[in-house]
């Protein structure tokens, strides 16, 4: 082999065990041979593990450190890394967690809250409009406006309560047991200014905020809303819906 070759054929060992390689290394009296290439099967594997657990820090805490490896393991044979970064190394496990422990659905929302949080944090940056900028919209143009959300505003519905095992984990308290809801509960994750921000919210606000990403008009929007409230009632809920986006800055531009 030439050394490109050779690269190649150590790269296949690391990841995939191809034997190849074998016959185009020397051996060494001190150290065999499947204990030099180990050190780089190894180190590649838990540096894996590391950047996994470093994106999802309470799912490791609540499989413990054993039971994590076991399941970045699993993962890695699964889903191979694939990005020239690290930080994409993850971004198929909640599914992974739905497909392989469908009775603990707990793990895989734990997981795909957990990466919501790290996409919202290192999301693309925009400067939200404030109250001027809709001050000065004639009523008669209200109805046709379009809003476009800050893009790292993320809708999760999930069935379980993750989001409260998270955020005791992260405050070093005791977490709940996990528990299926009754009825799934929205979550709204964004950054504002610097911070990661989350909150739950209900069925109406959920749906107004999915027809707005979807470039649904203010008409539509207050349409929509008339499946929760009175048509007298709509106006002045659509009114505070907005009124709070803009004050937490999830709203990027009008149109």
């Amino acid at each position: 082999m030439n050394f490109a070759e050779l690269q190649r054929a150590v790269q296949r060992h690391v990841m995939h065990a191809d034997s190849a390689v074998l016959g185009e290394i020397n051996e060494s009296v001190k150290v065999p041979l499947a204990v030099r290439l180990g050190i780089y099967s190894n180190a590649y594997r838990f540096r894996l593990i590391d950047g996994l657990g470093a994106n999802f820090p309470q799912l490791q805490a609540v499989l413990g450190d054993d039971g994590f490896a076991a399941l970045a393991l699993e993962y890695l044979e699964a889903h191979p890394s694939r990005h020239f970064s690290i930080r994409w190394f993850g971004a198929e496990l909640a599914d992974y967690l739905r497909s392989t422990r469908p009775t603990q659905p707990w793990f895989a929302e734990l997981a795909q809250w957990q990466w919501a949080l790290t996409e919202v944090f290192d999301g693309t940056d925009a400067t939200p409009i404030d109250v001027t900028a809709l001050a000065g919209i004639a009523p008669e143009h209200w109805w046709t406006l379009r809003f476009e959300l800050h893009p790292t505003m993320r809708l999760l519905r999930l069935q379980t309560n993750a989001p409260a095992i998270y955020k005791a984990l992260g405050d070093e308290a005791e977490p709940p047991q996990p528990a299926v809801l009754e009825i799934a509960q929205d979550w709204l994750l964004w950054r504002q200014d610097l911070t990661s921000q989350f909150r739950s919210i209900g069925p109406a606000e959920a749906r107004a905020l999915e027809l707005v990403r979807a470039g649904g008009t203010f008409e539509e929007l207050c349409e929509a809303l008339c499946e929760w409230y009175s048509e007298e009632e709509v106006p002045a809920q659509a009114a505070t819906l907005l009124k709070g986006w803009v004050a937490e800055g999830l709203i990027a531009a009008v149109r």
